[in-house]
């Protein structure tokens, strides 16, 4: 068998350093005399050429010497396991240090005929807490850790952590003689490096919670009513105030009085109480384990105070039968959100003689269907998607990964130093999952994935070609061979940076030096049939590095046809798992997130249907565009019941109308029969009676919602609904046969245009699959109004126009340019500036550059305007 040790580079690097430490002192005493100290007659005669060669002897020896002692002091420093190195350096210390690691990790490696023909890399799970890490139960209660940070002091810890620096004493004495993490001691000399976990005096401050979750305030909201969802009592809105009090919002306001805060502002929220905090599926991202710990893995779950009805799901099953987590789902979710931003600010403005029309969107495949759905329910409340992609940017690599689920509850591994090696008949499954996990987090220097050519269409199939070069973050290699040459090269690498940077582990050099991205690395493959050896003796030091490896092989976590682990460590759970198919499905929308285009359809997209709308003057109207709401001759009124007021709505959305099952599938997914039809028909009365008071009317003159066939619709004689006016308007649009006439109907358009279909609603059946479209075609119907006003010389209107197209959608591209163009030419530049500064803010934040036409127009305000 071979040993598929790319040794080439050992064999390099040991040849260069026998040429290096033998080769000057051969030449040097064979053909050269050796340096002598110089005479007064040749000091006296600096520029003798017996003086210069003599010199150059010197410099010879001395450059020798200095490379024989960094070669010496390199190896002293592995053989003792010490990360930094000494005091004393010299200019050669970081070619020495190369080739010594590069050595070092080449000939860790045993023979491949000792070596066993079995696979001894296991699944490593996360949370390990060792007696070596937090010290013996009776002695962690006489004193807390700290974690040192680069450019710490005793002095400075002392004194932030104490209260007093003189208080450095104390610290020596809990510390002195104590062995830590990377081998080294702990002296009453003081001196302490990055990564040591030193103890503290118990009465110690603990470093300020992270608070991490934030809250954008809706229209109005009050700083009770966000206490009372996010953190179980009206009560905590003094936490809330305390938190942000003189922060400053993106529109230069503060907060500044309880009772003061504007719709947009963001919020941080505090901890929630003890009994939530369990409920929280963020895993605290903690340093790697030591080396060569046993760790345990770490259940995330729902705690027993919270009623069962609102617990989480922690898994989503998919239509045909595949199984991922809740964190897999938001990461497909940013992917999907990130194609429409996209669209979104690079949408034109259409010409005049363009027919605008609202489009049911393409269904998407069923398990991307199911996973949005999921994900929508889980968030409260659902995310814009310019939100949801600009808040899921960050460089910070995934502390863990959600691997599967026991016992109602996530099992979470650490991705740095991740050593999972599976096998069994549902192995391939499961490592389809976990790839598909990590490449939807790649984006931003995240994550790099290590996979053979080989491998890669063995697992995915023979679409896969067509998306890899698309798939952010991947690292293709031709062989297996050659993805573990590329992760040892990278060992060797991240060695020498942390060296450089004289910390411990990855953590503490993203700390030091954020500038440097460097990704969390993972090799993915097949391990079958492959000698071992090489590859467990690197990636066993390799969690300090930020490396790990998800392997097939003939050993390991066995997997089951039910993909239930039945060994090792995670023995018992089950385990996430994508068929290939489902895994390229997903792939897919990952890629197209990075430039892959899907063939365009065959099939044009069905077209709402336009129903006749009862007069303008009716008494009742139903207003859904926008904040919802009822209106009885002008004013408003309330509807008794939630699920009321949401039927309604669901029919003026449907206005050729639904049966009790389709509307009882949308109101009351989660409920049977005969218990949703009762709610429907409960919900139906309420409505109708509160109607019949606010108007005056009985049941004689109109039931407000007729039944027919068993289809309900709305009474289109009695309730007038901008929705279908706004329809109406479009169709008349597309049917005019000159400008004036099309805009006047826009105009129609434009004048019930009050927002987002049931703006704030929290209606999943319309997040789903009606309020993006119509979004969509009001946005295009207002930039096509805008411009024909703009041609016909009415900027001032144009202007109301394109204002009106911001505000439904700011990030549009094409409308803030007209804006900015517009004011410009209406003489109001400090205007037009500020529209430019928010144009590139938002630009800018999805790392896009404005498009030639944009720029044209941004280059009017820095020419001077003529009088």
């Amino acid at each position: 068998m071979h040993s598929h040790r790319p040794t080439a580079a050992a064999i390099c690097s040991a040849l260069a350093l026998v040429a290096l430490i033998v080769g000057p002192p051969v030449v040097l005493l064979g053909f050269l005399d050796p340096p002598h100290i110089p005479t007064q007659a040749e000091l006296a005669m600096p520029g003798d050429p017996a003086f210069l060669v003599n010199a150059l002897l010197a410099t010879a020896w001395l450059c020798w010497l200095m490379f024989t002692w960094s070669v010496l002091a390199e190896v002293v420093r592995r053989l003792r396991n010490v990360h930094e190195r000494g005091v004393l350096r010299t200019p050669f210390q970081r070619l020495a240090a190369h080739l010594i690691t590069t050595i070092a990790i080449s000939a860790v490696a045993p023979a491949p005929q000792a070596v066993a023909a079995t696979v001894t890399v296991t699944a490593t799970p996360v949370d390990a807490l060792t007696a070596a890490q937090e010290g013996v139960a009776s002695e962690a209660v006489q004193h807390t850790t700290y974690r040192v940070k680069p450019h710490d002091t005793l002095w400075e810890i002392a004194r932030t952590h104490l209260g007093d620096p003189m208080r450095y004493r104390e610290i020596v004495k809990l510390n002195e003689g104590r062995q830590m993490a990377d081998g080294a001691t702990f002296t009453s000399d003081g001196w302490i490096r990055p990564g040591w976990v030193i103890r503290m005096p118990s009465d110690a401050k603990k470093p300020e919670p992270q608070h991490t979750q934030v809250h954008v305030v809706r229209e109005g909201e009050s700083l009770w009513d966000i206490a009372e969802r996010h953190l179980g009592d009206g009560k905590r809105y003094r936490e809330i105030f305390k938190l942000n009090k003189g922060r400053a919002q993106h529109d230069g306001g503060q907060l500044t009085h309880p009772g003061e805060i504007e719709a947009g502002w963001r919020l941080r929220l505090p901890e929630q109480a003890p009994a939530d905090r369990a409920a929280e599926r963020t895993v605290a991202r903690e340093p790697a384990p030591a080396l060569r710990e046993t760790v345990t893995p770490r259940a995330i779950g729902t705690p027993a105070a919270r009623p069962a009805h609102a617990a989480p799901r922690v898994s989503i099953t998919l239509p045909n039968g595949g199984v991922v987590g809740l964190s897999f789902a938001a990461g497909i979710a940013v992917a999907l959100a990130a194609v429409r931003v996209r669209q979104r600010v690079r949408r034109p403005i259409p010409g005049a003689s363009e027919a605008v029309q609202v489009v049911a969107p393409p269904k998407p495949e069923p398990a991307v269907q199911r996973v949005k759905e999921e994900f929508r329910q889980a968030s409260d409340p659902v995310p814009d998607d310019y939100d949801l992609v600009k808040d899921s940017f960050t460089t910070e690599p995934p502390a863990t990964l959600d691997v599967g689920v026991r016992a109602d509850q996530v099992v979470a591994m650490h991705l740095p130093g991740l050593n999972l090696c599976l096998n069994g008949d549902g192995a391939e499954d499961v490592v389809r999952a976990l790839f598909t996990a990590l490449i939807a987090q790649a984006e931003a220097h995240r994550v790099e994935l290590v996979l053979s050519r080989d491998d890669a269409a063995e697992l995915f199939g023979d679409d896969w070609d067509a998306l890899a070069m698309h798939l952010p973050g991947l690292t293709l290699t031709p062989t297996f061979d050659d993805a573990v040459t590329h992760v040892a090269s990278e060992h060797i690498h991240r060695t020498e940076l942390l060296q450089d940077a004289e910390v411990g582990d990855l953590a503490a050099f993203r700390a030091s030096r954020p500038d440097e991205l460097v990704p969390e690395l993972v090799l993915v493959g097949r391990l079958v049939g492959w000698d071992s050896s090489y590859l467990e003796s690197f990636i066993e030091y390799a969690p300090r590095l930020g490396i790990g490896a998800i392997l097939l092989a003939e050993a390991g976590c066995e997997v089951g046809t039910d993909f239930r682990a039945v060994s090792g460590d995670l023995d018992g759970a089950d385990l996430f798992h994508l068929s290939q198919q489902e895994a390229i499905v997903f792939l897919r929308r990952i890629a197209m997130q990075h430039g892959y285009e899907e063939p365009a359809e065959d099939e044009p997209a069905a077209e709402i249907p336009v129903v006749e709308n009862a007069p303008a003057t009716t008494r009742v109207r139903l207003l859904v565009l926008g904040e919802v709401r009822v209106e009885i001759d002008g004013e408003p009124v309330d509807i008794p019941t939630a699920k009321g007021m949401e039927m309604l709505v669901l029919l003026g959305v449907h206005p050729k109308g639904r049966t009790r099952e389709e509307i009882c599938a949308e109101l009351w997914p989660d409920v049977g029969e005969p218990q949703a039809g009762y709610r429907f028909h409960a919900a139906l009365s309420d409505l109708r009676k509160r109607l019949w008071a606010a108007t005056g009317t009985t049941r004689k003159e109109t039931n407000f919602i007729e039944a027919e066939s068993g289809t309900y619709r709305i009474d289109r004689e009695h309730v007038w609904i901008d929705l279908w006016e706004f329809h109406r308007a479009l169709a008349e649009a597309r049917k005019a046969t000159d400008s004036e006439a099309k805009a006047a109907a826009l105009d129609r358009a434009a004048e019930v245009c009050r927002g987002h279909l049931a703006d704030g609603a929290p209606y999943l059946w319309i997040d789903l699959n009606h309020r993006d479209p119509l979004t969509l075609a009001s946005v295009r119907a207002l930039l096509q109004l805008g411009g024909i006003h703009e041609k016909a010389g009415r900027p001032k209107r144009a202007l109301e126009v394109m204002e009106q197209a911001l505000t439904l959608d700011p990030i549009n591209e094409a409308a803030a340019a007209a804006v900015i163009r517009l004011l410009i030419g209406l003489g109001r530049r400090d205007e037009a500036r500020l529209r430019a500064q928010h144009l590139n803010a938002h630009l800018a934040s999805l790392d896009l550059e404005p498009t030639p036409a944009t720029k044209a127009v941004l280059m009017q305000l820095h020419t001077r305007p003529r009088f």
